[in-house]
């Protein structure tokens, strides 16, 4: 039998969305849930799903953080949940899915669309988020190098009123 696994990183409220079009997609694949301990309770509720595993870790997903329980399972498919269309803000999670022995990463979106998310994939992400990063840096410092005088300025102002 396939295996997938799923790692949640999105709500219960929208996983039960994408439950629906994840069996229908992948039927006949046994489906398992790793999630952090504190979703343990509400994973349960899944009558189909055949394993739970515990993220242990506090915080989010990090890639070399390891699971003894999953170390040895080899998943043909990892779905990574997310919030949105672009799969923008998860780039840790899916980070975290290659370390996870497992044949192919793939995106489930908020409307329930499927992306396989390959290794180039990863790539460009990581390099749009070190120029976001950067790009945000520049950004603030440009800003708070204009804005802090001015405000200093209006601030000696308003004390002589």
């Amino acid at each position: 039998m396939k295996r997938l696994l799923i790692i949640r990183s999105a709500s219960f409220q929208q996983l039960d969305l994408n439950l629906k079009a994840i069996e229908e997609k992948y039927k006949g694949y046994e489906i398992n849930i790793l999630t952090h301990e504190h979703g343990v309770k509400l994973a349960e509720k899944y009558n189909n799903v055949k394993n739970i595993y515990v993220y242990p870790y506090k915080g989010y997903f990090k890639k070399g953080y390891s699971i003894k329980e999953i170390e040895n399972i080899k998943f043909d498919v990892i779905i990574v949940p997310v919030t949105n269309i672009s799969g923008a803000g998860f780039f840790n999670v899916f980070k975290y899915a290659l370390s996870i022995n497992g044949d192919k990463i793939v995106m489930c979106n908020v409307v329930s669309n499927f992306k396989d998310i390959g290794d180039f994939s990863l790539y460009i992400m990581e390099i749009k988020n070190v120029i976001f990063k950067v790009a945000a840096f520049l950004i603030t410092g440009i800003l708070g190098i204009i804005l802090i005088p001015t405000l200093l300025f209006k601030l000696k102002s308003i004390r002589k009123k």
